[in-house]
């Protein structure tokens, strides 16, 4: 077995701890730590509690306005991006701020599609500043062939989600986005296809898919990313 595979297996009871919390959790208001809040996205089969331990890290270092989405399992892709645009109106509505001010994401896996299908609607660009994708396969992933679920087949390179998406392309909406993939991310076929033309593409080194969630060198370079997006 391939060495990436095997460790990619060993992070999976890990993963599986990460979602012993409630899936869903109407948003609260929050102190106000001088940054934007910071809305968390999980991806396929996943749980807002898999950014827990990311959270954590990012509550010592000084962030307090982080919240988690818990995505409903039956919709489509598209229709997530409906939640999650409704989500990000009541994380900024709950914590009495401005009709100027804005977010920012950080969306693991099919996590950054679901962001990206919200910021299809004009109002929700205008409102996230910085989405942060992990191992997202904007282009597709060949992996996804192996599966015949709503998601897996919108995740295959020729599914209409993608032919959708790449009228994005190549990336000028009005939020920045800064994409991370690693060569160690077994599920993402070929590895590239997390980066995205006209976005901020940056290579993290042994990162398995599971591995952006889980080590902490990927945490520091979220923080960085989000540090670089001014207030």
């Amino acid at each position: 077995i391939d060495p990436d595979a095997r460790r990619h297996i060993a992070e999976l009871p890990l993963m599986g701890l990460t979602m012993l919390t409630p899936r869903r959790r109407p948003p609260a208001a929050l102190p106000d730590d001088g940054q934007r809040p910071v809305v968390f996205v999980h991806g396929m089969g996943g749980h807002r509690g898999n950014f827990t331990p990311m959270q954590l890290w990012l509550r010592v270092r000084g962030r307090r306005r982080l919240y988690g989405v818990g995505l409903e399992p039956g919709l489509s892709v598209e229709a997530l991006g409906v939640q999650l645009s409704a989500f990000i109106d009541e994380v900024l509505e709950v914590n009495g701020l401005p009709a100027s001010a804005r977010v920012d994401l950080v969306a693991h896996s099919m996590g950054g599609l679901v962001a990206r299908c919200a910021l299809e609607c004009p109002a929700t660009a205008e409102r996230v500043a910085t989405l942060v994708t992990l191992g997202t396969p904007h282009g597709g992933t060949y992996a996804a062939r192996y599966g015949g679920t709503r998601h897996t087949l919108a995740l295959r390179p020729d599914s209409e989600l993608m032919r959708g998406l790449s009228r994005q392309v190549p990336w000028r909406l009005p939020t920045r986005l800064v994409g991370f993939w690693s060569r160690a991310d077994v599920l993402l076929l070929p590895a590239r296809t997390a980066c995205l033309d006209g976005a901020e593409n940056h290579e993290l080194d042994s990162l398995t898919h599971y591995g952006y969630l889980l080590r902490p060198s990927c945490w520091r370079s979220v923080e960085e990313a989000l540090s670089g997006s001014g207030r």
